[in-house]
This record gives structure tokens, sequence and C-alpha cells, in this order.
């Protein structure tokens, strides 16, 4: 009897060990799927990843195609608006019929001729003004030369434009004239060189007309002209 007891004793010890172990391995298995989820989580994600990356990148490039696609759209649309607003007008058959009559015939000026007249007009006009400014700086520098030399400056660009108009009275008033022929007189170098140059060159030009000329008083009004008597001054200042 305390055998069998004993025996009986033994077969549930077994019993438990077998469920333990089995319960273990139960665990291990689990453990191991969860251990093999993991991985391929793992190897999944960069993957994922990269694809999103790559369609972020495409829908970039695709959106900046667009855009591109886009200006230049606005720019030949531009480009047709300006070209039609230049295109000239066409006459209508009224005009051509009134433009065919004789008197009106010298008066011809078309649309594309006006806007060219207009266009050289404002570019003379700019010119003038550029002139002014110039003319009005050149005088100035001289005459700090002359009153302020303390807080005057040579300036390379004032020197050559003064160089350049000293010779017409439109660029250079009489006023200053006499300022320029002393400043003038002082040049050296490259400068004296230049200037005498230009004189000499004035003096040849006027010279030559003159001796086209038949009438005494008209190669006269040449001898005592503005340019004539300037560069003859500024020469002799030289000697």
């Amino acid at each position: 009897m305390a055998r069998s007891e004993s025996e009986e004793k033994k077969q549930k010890r077994k019993g438990k060990k077998r469920k333990h172990e089995k319960a273990k391995g139960l665990e291990s298995d689990e453990e191991s799927a969860e251990k093999s989820l993991i991985v391929e989580r793992k190897q999944v994600e960069p993957e994922q990843t990269k694809v999103k990356a790559q369609k972020r990148k495409l829908g970039n490039e695709n959106a900046d195609m667009v855009k591109e696609k886009r200006n230049k759209r606005r720019q030949s649309m531009s480009e047709e608006e300006n070209e039609a607003e230049n295109e000239p007008e066409m006459p209508t058959a009224e005009q051509l019929q009134e433009a065919a009559k004789p008197e009106n015939s010298k008066a011809i000026v078309t649309v594309r001729q006006k806007k060219k007249q207009k266009h050289q007009q404002r570019i003379e006009e700019q010119k003038d003004q550029n002139a002014n400014k110039d003319s009005n700086r050149n005088a100035e520098y001289l005459r700090k030369w002359k009153e302020a030399r303390q807080e005057w400056k040579f300036n390379k660009l004032r020197q050559v434009s003064i160089q350049q108009t000293v010779f017409d009275d439109q660029k250079l008033s009489a006023d200053v004239w006499p300022i320029a022929l002393e400043y003038l007189a002082g040049s050296s170098g490259a400068a004296k060189t230049n200037i005498t140059k230009l004189a000499e060159a004035v003096i040849e030009e006027l010279d030559n007309q003159c001796q086209t000329l038949s009438e005494e008083a008209e190669r006269q009004a040449i001898l005592d002209s503005t340019r004539y008597q300037r560069a003859r001054d500024l020469l002799q200042s030289f000697d």
C-alpha cells in the first residue's frame, strides 16, 4: 500500500513536470514567433520609408515641373501680349480712302513711324538731360578747383569730360571757360598730350572749312567762332 502511494506521487510529479515543460515550450514558441514578427517588421519598415521618400521626391519633382510649365506659359502669354501691343494698327477703309486724297498724301504717318519718332525723341531728350548733368558737374568741379582747393579732389572722369567739351560753349559756358583754360593749361604728361591733340584737330578742321569758302566774311566768322578761339588760346597757353 505504501508503495502504491509512492508510485502515485511520482506519477503526479512527472505529470506536473510534463505540463511545465509543455507550457515552457509553448512560451518559447510564442517568443520565437514575436521575435520573427519584429525582425520582419524591421525589414519592412526601411523599405516602406524608402518608398515614401521616393514618392515625396517624385511628388516634389512633379510639382516643380508643373510650376516651371506654368511660368513658361505665363511668360509666353506675356510675350504674345507685348507683341500684340507693338504691332501696328491696321487702318480702316475710311482712313485709307481719306489718306488717298491728294491733300493728305504728305500727311500719312503710320503708327510704327510715330512710335519710332517718339522713341527717338525720348533718346534725344535723355541725351540732353545727361549732357546737362555732365556740364553742371564739370562746372562745379572747376569752380571748386579754383575757389576751394582744399575741398577739391582730382577726378579722372571729370578731367576727360572737360577735355572733350571745352571747345563747345553749349557744354562749357563762357563764365566757366577762363577757369577751364587755367585748369587745362596746368596739364602734364598724357593729359597735356591729349588736350593738345584735341585743340590741334579743331584748328585743322576749321582751317579746312575756311579754305572752301570764297567770302572773306564767312572765313572771318569761322576764325572768330568760340571753338576756334578756345582751341587757339589753349595751344598758346602751352607755349
